[in-house]
């Protein structure tokens, strides 16, 4: 695959999610070229960039990888900016044409939880690292068939948010809204969902991806 790089001024208008990252997790080494990098425990070397999934006019997509095996599923990452957009209409992207980046649909952008999940992978990341077995930690639950498809369903139809009237119309012959409340709340209390208007965290969507 040919590579293809922002330009400077891209990479300086994404330097504000990198470094409310960096306020919130150690080790961050800052900007060489157009990578971001952290040194985290256990002699690891994140680095992370700015790609593109539509033309080569739009980098949306943060893509994280960890130069350290021992972090297991965790190893890499892909935070897509469509993923929270707050329109399905209007997803969010670094406009990049002739030498001059802006951000459009700016407005439609919940920056707040990208940088989140990003934290919380870095977090986690480090823990993995230190300590194997957080990669299966006993905390977390073993979803069931039904519970792997809520998330699933959450992700792909509902833009990552876990709201119980929207997932219980379309899980009603198979669970009781009571039932489903009670799941929401079990899974915000371990930190696999967000508090309210709850959405699936990094840490959920790596449980049902070792699942699956």
């Amino acid at each position: 695959m040919p590579l293809f790089y922002p330009s400077f001024q891209s990479l300086n208008l994404a330097n504000r999610i990198f470094e409310s990252i960096a306020d919130q997790v150690p080790g961050y080494v800052g900007r060489l070229g157009t990578a971001w990098y952290w040194r985290l425990p256990g002699g690891t070397l994140v680095t992370m960039r700015l790609d593109y999934t539509v033309t080569e006019e739009r980098w949306d997509t943060i893509r994280a990888q960890a130069a350290n095996p021992r972090a297991g599923m965790f190893n890499s990452a892909d935070f897509p900016f469509v993923t929270y957009a707050t329109s399905p209409t209007s997803p969010p992207y670094i406009h990049d044409l002739k030498g001059i980046a802006e951000w459009a649909n700016r407005l439609y952008f919940n920056m707040g939880h990208l940088i989140a999940d990003v934290v919380e992978w870095l977090e986690m990341l480090s823990a993995a690292i230190l300590n194997p077995r957080v990669t299966s930690p006993a905390t977390f639950p073993i979803l069931d068939q039904l519970e792997q498809e809520m998330v699933v369903y959450a992700l792909e139809q509902l833009d990552g948010h876990f709201t119980v009237a929207r997932l219980y119309d379309a899980f009603n012959t198979r669970i009781s809204r009571r039932r489903l409340s009670q799941i929401a709340r079990q899974w915000e209390e371990m930190e696999l969902l967000t508090a309210p208007p709850r959405r699936v965290t990094y840490a959920m969507r790596a449980l049902v991806e070792a699942d699956v």
